[in-house]
């Protein structure tokens, strides 16, 4: 089963978060390993990385998260384009398994700005 979704962010929040994924898979670390590094809830990262929960990073944890990555200065970690835009919304496909009660893939497949 296939769902289809939409949800309002900023550029920033959405560019931050897949950057972080990206560095997280470059360093080998799982969503629980990362939050552990951070010192936080052991849910936290895998809830910042769902397109269905509302968590972004705060400036607190850019700080934790340079830390965790082992950078010496935030713009390290910071280091990706600056986003074209303020606001987007991001349309996304969830693949359920039969039953309906697991995701089991997520895919952006828009990204409108507003």
């Amino acid at each position: 089963m296939k769902l289809l979704f939409d949800f309002e962010t900023t550029q920033f929040d959405f560019d931050l978060i897949n950057h972080v994924k990206k560095l997280r898979k470059i360093k080998g670390f799982t969503k629980d390993d990362l939050s552990i590094k951070m010192g936080v809830a052991k849910s936290f990262v895998g809830n910042v990385e769902s397109y269905t929960q509302r968590h972004k990073y705060s400036t607190r944890h850019i700080t934790l998260l340079a830390k965790a990555f082992g950078y010496k200065n935030i713009g390290e970690l910071l280091d990706f384009p600056t986003p074209q835009y303020d606001r987007i919304r991001v349309t996304v496909e969830q693949t359920y398994n039969e039953a309906g009660t697991k995701v089991l893939k997520s895919e952006v497949v828009k990204i409108e700005v507003i």
